[in-house]
């Protein structure tokens, strides 16, 4: 089985992070990753020559050896520096086709390019099928929302026929902003809050789900009514922007 190209992707705007910050959450949600989905086994990044090596286990390691500043400056900086252009770090699970990766790039000061994670999931293979499972989607999908505490987040694959494809209302919608009251949502659609076991809130706002308990198609007629339905509430709503310049 193939599947489509979905991806988890997080964004927002001004947060200006030293290198020592940035790091601390690069380990930090790699962590959290692989603790909710074991089946990815461990992160490595791009040493010199394309050299695949093993995550290092310390933050500050990670700082030296894996954060990329986003002015093109070499990797090796020192803990206390902020960059308006903000710092890159990408992934990987492997450097095979049937690998997953995740890649961001955050601390801007939002000088039109604000940040974003994103997760890619692999498209076939055992861990494209354990990835892509409804459940453990949605298990990804909180804790990304929970460490990067974003301002939108999505699950979503590509379709070009989708009108608005740089930013899709496709399987997974999270936004910070409260909704406006009295929101009728369409039918089949879920809205949940981030809490945690004790009812503690691990994220404000709420996100959405167009096809609980399946994989989103958006060729599939049921599945795209339903999303283009959730959107046009949201937008006639004021919840949802236009067209949002950083998607």
């Amino acid at each position: 089985m193939t599947c489509p190209d979905y991806r988890l992707v997080c964004t927002w705007g001004a947060r200006s992070q030293t290198a020592q910050e940035i790091a601390h959450d690069v380990m930090r949600f790699s962590s959290a990753v692989l603790e909710v989905c074991p089946a990815l086994q461990a992160w490595h990044y791009l040493a010199p020559k394309d050299k695949l090596v093993l995550l290092p286990d310390t933050v500050d390691e990670i700082r030296l050896k894996v954060l990329r500043p986003g002015n093109g400056a070499r990797r090796g900086v020192a803990p206390d520096l902020i960059l308006p252009v903000g710092f890159s770090a990408l992934l990987l699970t492997s450097k095979k086709i049937d690998a997953a990766c995740w890649m961001g790039h955050t601390g801007s000061d939002g000088g039109g390019l604000g940040s974003r994670v994103a997760i890619n999931c692999p498209r076939r293979g055992d861990l494209a099928q354990v990835m892509t499972e409804p459940d453990m989607m949605e298990r990804l999908f909180r804790i990304m929302v929970e460490v990067w505490q974003p301002d939108w987040a999505r699950v979503s694959h590509t379709d070009m026929s989708d009108p608005e494809y740089a930013f899709p209302v496709h399987w997974m919608l999270y936004g910070r902003e409260p909704l406006p009251p009295g929101l009728v949502l369409p039918d089949g659609v879920e809205v949940h809050g981030l809490t945690g076991a004790a009812g503690e809130v691990l994220a404000p706002g709420q996100y959405f789900v167009t096809t609980p308990g399946e994989r989103f198609l958006y060729s599939h007629p049921e599945h795209k009514a339903r999303c283009e339905a959730l959107k046009r509430v949201l937008r006639e709503a004021g919840w949802l922007p236009p067209v949002p310049a950083w998607a």
